[in-house]
């Protein structure tokens, strides 16, 4: 026959005045508990709201990074948005003034837009792909 490894539970103990040990009679009584489930509870809360209040300076700097990450992406891309918007209007300035040149640069603008789209589309189907291993059902 096995026999049953003990488990350790560590005991705490402390003293309450008179008033605040009937606060916590009446509120075990109340909730249908033992005065102990009550105790434990509340220090377990209060450990859990002390490792929250430690790990925020941590989630405020992890935010701050994300939030610099961001804007410095928001910069790059109106920068590339002004060279690209640059680079269509001296395109377009530059065409004869017909109604085929127009056509044409519109057939253009319409056939990268195509190409852009289904390279994304390509790119997401691929890093799916890669993420299905990788991500649990």
């Amino acid at each position: 026959m096995k026999t049953k490894k003990r488990e350790y539970n560590p005991r705490v103990e402390t003293r309450l005045r008179k008033a605040d040990f009937k606060r916590l009679d009446d509120l075990a009584n109340q909730e249908g508990v033992s005065k102990s489930q009550i105790v434990r509870d509340a220090v377990l809360h209060y450990l859990a709201l002390e490792e929250e209040e430690r790990a925020k300076p941590r989630e405020a700097e992890v935010a701050r990074a994300i939030n610099e990450m961001t804007n410095r992406i928001c910069g790059m891309l109106a920068r590339q948005g002004a060279a690209i918007g640059t680079l269509y209007e001296l395109t377009w300035m530059g065409l004869a003034d017909s109604e085929e040149a127009r056509k044409t640069f519109q057939s253009a603008v319409n056939t990268a837009k195509q190409k852009m789209r289904n390279r994304l589309d390509k790119d997401e189907k691929e890093l799916a792909a890669r993420l299905k291993g990788v991500m649990a059902p």
